[in-house]
């Protein structure tokens, strides 16, 4: 930096050092460096020189003007005061007063100011005891280092910025990834801002104060700027390493436990739900065997003393809740227990599919289904371990309807007796038998299998932190990714080997391990990422030129619903049962037909030697068979709702908060938990539905209980009902009509480009880079992380993030994302008529 004046003698304002009585000494060239005392000589010859020059130039005033434009050495300043930092330029004008007991020291012409070990020293002890007198806070954090880390990425990110002369964005490694320190820096702002993302408002004011003065100088242009070279801020993350531009190279797990043999550094990647943990499939296996041994019990009791106990002679009496209402709902509890691993399974299959160090294995995984495609069939994917157990649960749709007819009075020495019937009860200790040895080998399978997950996938925020550093993203960053789940597949060829786990770049000598969704340049089995990046020519390109605009918009939102809830089969569904239970109650009712008086059976009612009567197996299997049905079926409405309700809340023009979409979790809720969180989050319809598909089990238990043969006054055997369990039972049903009508309304909220039932079909909705970029998602830690960064949980409600889905206005018109929401006028409206 060079100063000039009027006068030519203070071309440059000297430097000072403190005489002997103060901190500094000058050096005597005694006891200085030989460096130092050449310097010196050589600037006292130079400073002749200029003396000589300008005694010249006021004796001889016609001396070419050419010489006035000599340039002083620039000097570097290494540390001065806070309160020298912000002077204006005002203050340089003239030089200070040369202060007593200092001396002026020379310029050099080496534009950088080299000391010797003994002045460096001083300067050092010197800072330091000013440091407690200095009341700028920005010039104390600045001298201050802090305990425990390492300054030279700092240090490296630094020098790299300062001779590289562009911008750089911060480092991501370099950002505080604890719960508390980031909540510190870090303050959610409401909306879709690309800055909003990396800079809090106190630090953008404190940013905009001091680039007032330290403004860096721009770069010069050569030639006119194309458009792909506009100045835009690079949402990117700083890699120190280079891994952005080389080879990534996967993390195995005997490569993880040599770079962390104690596993202090890296998180484990072995996190497992807690009902597929061994204690809980353990409290599972210890019911099934509980539920066979009562079962074995009362067959083998039964057997020796000609059954249990005597029939009290009335349905009314609580010995007919212990034998035809006990047993199914004791069932019940099995079978929701075994349901909840089969759908946690599910949900932590394909991320374990991702983090196998085989090809073969990963092949697809991100496309695999995160959720039943239905309850009422098994779903034969997944490792056989797996598929053995979701066999078994699906047989165990059975055991409620075979328990309804398990227990049933025969005629004893003129006397009846309650009975098993043995061959019921012997199929069901098979059915048990098989879902046990189901349940302990899925139990050995997830004690060993490495799942590669930090922490539990459960909801989109969840997911995103797996995106932040990923090298996967340009693919999803498509206008014409299809609906069809096949085309979509074969659209996005590239990403079937894509692996879960930690990476590090191939060439990087530092640093450099980040846990992400990557690939490295050349995919596994030989497969040229070239080759599995051209299109298909049997995917049908998509034609937008002859859109209208409203379709296109329109289009952007998507037309895709699940099949429960699309017009035809939901209509359906609610004009069907309300039919089958008008009919009900009218038959029910009639005094022709009277339910309570008992109808003939038109089997033999009459039980054999092992207490089997076709009439009561009949009239107990069926009924509760059909409630099954309609059970299994008021699920898979019920998870639809649940899997797309964040998304719907996305759809909100004024945003949704943090908590009630990206975090809301209810597809991976048990089904009282989820219930739960919908009251808190206000979503009524979920909280409503999930709660009524969770007691909508009693429809099968109360129909398998309804009915029993008895012998009327007139001796003859009728099928007589329970009244109070019919009353029950009619109430449900009236539920089950109500629960179907309430989803037909307000469905267009749930209108998706594609299917959100595989990580793939997520991913391609949180495509945007400022979205993945965002710093709420670097480096999370974990769930409650997380929700510390979105602003969960806080005192002002305001501090919590806001978000939406869709497009934005002169950013990507044709592509549909999740967005931070900042400014309601960015987002894209939502059909021709909100542009008028």
């Amino acid at each position: 930096m060079s100063y000039q004046d009027n006068d030519r003698d203070h071309a440059e304002p000297p430097r000072w050092r403190q005489s002997n009585s103060s901190r500094y000494q000058p050096v005597p060239d005694g006891e200085a460096s030989p460096s130092t005392r050449q310097k010196r000589q050589s600037g006292r010859s130079k400073r002749a020189s200029s003396k000589s020059r300008r005694s010249n130039r006021r004796s001889n005033p016609q001396i070419n003007d050419a010489s006035d434009d000599v340039e002083v050495a620039p000097l570097r300043i290494i540390k001065s005061r806070s309160s020298e930092l912000h002077k204006s330029d005002s203050s340089y004008a003239k030089p200070p007063a040369q202060p007593a007991g200092y001396y002026a020291l020379e310029p050099e012409e080496d534009p950088i100011v080299r000391f010797d070990e003994a002045q460096l020293a001083m300067f050092a002890a010197d800072n330091a005891s000013r440091m407690p007198n200095i009341k700028d806070e920005l010039a104390l954090a600045a001298g201050k280092v802090t305990p425990g880390i390492d300054d030279t990425p700092y240090i490296q990110y630094a020098l790299q910025a300062l001779v590289g002369g562009q911008s750089i964005s911060i480092p991501s490694h370099l950002v505080s990834s604890s719960s508390d320190g980031y909540s510190e820096r870090y303050e959610p702002l409401r909306g879709f801002d690309e800055s909003a993302a990396y800079k809090s408002p106190i630090h953008q004011d404190r940013l905009a104060r001091d680039n007032i003065d330290l403004r860096p100088e721009p770069l010069p242009q050569k030639g006119p700027p194309t458009p792909g070279q506009l100045p835009r801020r690079s949402t990117a993350s700083f890699d120190p390493t280079g891994a952005s531009t080389s080879r990534w190279i996967p993390v195995s797990k005997n490569m993880q436990k040599d770079l962390d043999p104690h596993g202090r550094t890296l998180q484990s990647l072995n996190f497992k739900p807690r009902i597929l943990r061994a204690f809980s499939m353990a409290i599972l296996a210890i019911l099934i065997l509980l539920m066979m041994a009562a079962l074995i019990f009362s067959a083998r009791y039964s057997y020796a003393h000609s059954g249990l106990t005597p029939y009290p002679g009335s349905i009314y009496s609580g010995q007919y809740f212990l034998f035809r209402i006990l047993p199914q709902l004791l069932g019940a509890v099995i079978f929701i227990y075994a349901q909840n691993v089969v759908i946690a399974s599910l949900r932590i299959l394909p991320f374990t599919a991702m983090a196998s160090e085989n090809p073969r294995i990963r092949c697809m995984a991100q496309f695999q289904r995160l959720y039943p495609a239905t309850f009422l069939l098994p779903q034969f994917i997944g490792p056989w371990q797996f598929k053995i157990f979701d066999v078994a649960t699906w047989l165990a749709i059975f055991t409620i309807p075979l328990e309804s007819a398990a227990f049933t009075c025969v005629l004893v020495h003129e006397k009846w007796i309650w009975a098993p019937v043995q061959p019921v009860v012997w199929a069901l200790v098979g059915l048990y038998g098989v879902l046990l040895l189901a349940t302990v080998n899925l139990m050995v399978y997830w004690l060993v299998q490495w799942t590669g997950l930090s922490w539990d996938i459960r909801s989109i925020g969840d997911l995103l932190p797996l995106l932040n550093r990923s090298n996967i993203m340009s693919s999803y960053r498509r206008d014409d990714l299809a609906e069809d789940t096949k085309v979509f597949k074969g659209q996005l060829r590239e990403r079937w080997f894509d692996r879960l786990g930690y990476w590090k770049a191939e060439d990087a000598t530092t640093g450099g391990i980040w846990y992400t969704i990557g690939a490295s340049p050349v995919q596994d089995l030989g497969i040229s990422p070239g080759a599995m990046g051209k299109k298909a020519s049997n995917d049908a390109p998509i034609d937008l030129k002859g859109a209208t605009p409203h379709l296109l918009i329109d289009n952007t939102f998507g037309r895709y619903l699940p099949l429960y809830l699309r017009d035809g089969p939901l209509i359906f569904s609610v004009a069907v049962t309300f039919v089958l239970l008008v009919a009900l109650v009218v038959v029910s009712f009639l005094p022709q037909t009277r339910l309570e008086s008992g109808f003939l059976p038109m089997l033999s009612a009459r039980p054999d030697h092992n207490a089997f009567s076709p009439a009561d197996f009949v009239f107990s299997f069926v009924p509760a068979l059909a409630g099954m049905i309609l059970f299994l079926q008021f699920q898979i409405v019920d998870q639809s709702l649940r899997i797309l309700q964040p998304w719907a809340d996305l759809h909100d023009v004024d945003g949704s908060p943090a908590q009630r979409s990206l975090l809301a979790d209810y597809a991976a809720c048990l089904p009282l938990q989820a219930t739960w969180r919908a009251l808190v989050n206000g979503h009524w319809r979920v909280a409503g539905v999930s709660l009524l598909a969770t007691l909508f089990i009693f429809i099968p238990i109360l129909g398998g209980g309804l009915l029993m043969a008895l012998t009327a006054p007139d001796r003859t055997v009728r099928m007589y009902p329970s009244m109070p369990v019919f009353g029950v039972l009619l109430a449900f049903l009236f539920l089950y009509v109500g629960g179907y009508a309430l989803m037909v309304p307000h469905r267009r909220q749930f209108l998706l480009p594609r299917p959100v039932t595989s990580i793939a079909g997520i991913i391609s909705l949180c495509s945007e880079e400022e979205l993945t970029q965002d710093a709420a998602f670097r480096s999370v830690r974990g769930r409650s992380d997380l929700e510390n960064r979105l602003g969960v949980g806080r005192d002002d409600s305001r501090d919590e993030s806001s978000w939406f889905f869709g497009p934005v206005l002169g950013k990507d018109a044709n592509r549909a994302s999740i967005r931070r929401m900042v400014d309601f006028s960015e987002k894209m409206p939502r059909s021709s008529r909100s542009m008028v």
